[in-house]
């Protein structure tokens, strides 16, 4: 019985270390997963092998906004897209928050977004126009560079759940008469490609 209880305890630590391992290789050969698995891993570890990352991810603090000026929420905007370049890289320059209004879901099919529906209650919700100069062609993998020719774009827009602090939606590549108007931009096309959250 010893012998079987010993055996079970043996199998187990070790198909538990295996876990570990594929979760720590996996983490490994991709940053934005990374990003999204930084509670998995101890953060004095996580430190050890990527400070680079670490100091990155510290850029932006979730908080509520509810009660935050405009300015704090713009400032809110350009840290998300400091600490989220795995979506995007910048290129040159510091990106800089241009635009920013309250916004209902019913008023967001008209920016081109499409239409977006709350569960409950609809928190206040917040459009930020950041402005800088994007790379979109995709994010690197396992340390090799995409082989998509390089696309970029001087602006990415959000819509900000204050209530949560961060965005429900993000979309790179602005364009329409809605964003042409707004931004006073009449380079913008008529095309907008999105990237997920």
């Amino acid at each position: 019985m010893k012998k079987l209880l010993v055996s079970l305890a043996l199998v187990s630590a070790s198909i538990c270390t295996v876990l570990s391992v594929s979760a720590l290789s996996n983490a490994l050969s991709d940053r934005c997963s990374i990003q999204n698995q930084l509670s998995t891993l101890p953060p004095e570890i996580f430190q050890k092998i990527f400070p680079e990352e670490t100091n990155r991810l510290t850029i932006f603090q979730k908080r509520p906004l509810t009660s935050a000026s405009e300015k704090e929420i713009r400032q809110a905007a350009v840290n998300y897209t400091l600490a989220n370049s795995c979506q995007f890289k910048i290129l040159s320059g510091t990106p800089e928050a241009i635009f920013a209004r309250s916004i209902k879901a019913a008023e967001i099919p008209s920016t081109g977004f499409g239409e977006f529906e709350f569960m409950g209650k609809e928190p206040p919700l917040m459009l930020v126009v950041v402005k800088g100069n994007f790379d979109i062609s995709g994010s690197t993998s396992g340390g090799f560079q995409s082989s998509n020719p390089r696309r970029s774009t001087k602006y990415t827009a959000y819509i900000f759940d204050l209530q949560a602090g961060t965005p429900i939606f993000s979309a790179t590549g602005l364009a329409g008469k809605y964003f042409r108007n707004a931004l006073n931009d009449s380079t913008l096309p008529d095309d907008l490609e999105s990237v997920d959250l």
